[in-house]
């Protein structure tokens, strides 16, 4: 079928996204809110995921990322008890910071608009 190799991805990934988020929240209840699965990457062999996390709390960004890394068999083994897969994928757990990039575009927004002189000031 053609494109049949470009959907599968999609699909798995979005099945291991949300039961890496339903296992997160029961092995991390602490971190409910503050810790987020933002997306899982996988090429078309399906043999490694890239799941990306975002951690609000900057000072544990890292020592959560380390816990998930050393954690990350654990949670291979329990989506292979979940999900029926013919390849079972090896977890890559990766930092998103896209949050700290759009909340720093939107400091630089603020800053500019601050300095912008008025409408009225500039047609007199």
């Amino acid at each position: 079928m053609p494109g049949q190799g470009s959907y599968r991805p999609k699909r798995v990934s979005q099945l291991i996204l949300q039961e890496i988020g339903r296992l997160l929240i029961s092995e991390l209840p602490e971190m409910a809110g503050f810790l987020t699965v933002t997306g899982v990457e996988m090429p078309p062999d399906l043999k490694t995921a890239r799941i990306s996390v975002s951690v609000l709390q900057k000072e544990k960004r890292e020592p959560i990322l380390k816990w998930l890394q050393k954690r990350a068999p654990h949670f291979r083994r329990l989506l292979a008890t979940r999900l029926n897969l013919r390849y079972n994928p090896e977890l890559i757990f990766v930092l998103d910071l896209s949050a700290d990039y759009e909340e720093r575009i939107d400091r630089l927004l603020d800053s500019l608009k601050e300095n912008e002189p008025d409408d009225k000031t500039r047609d007199s």
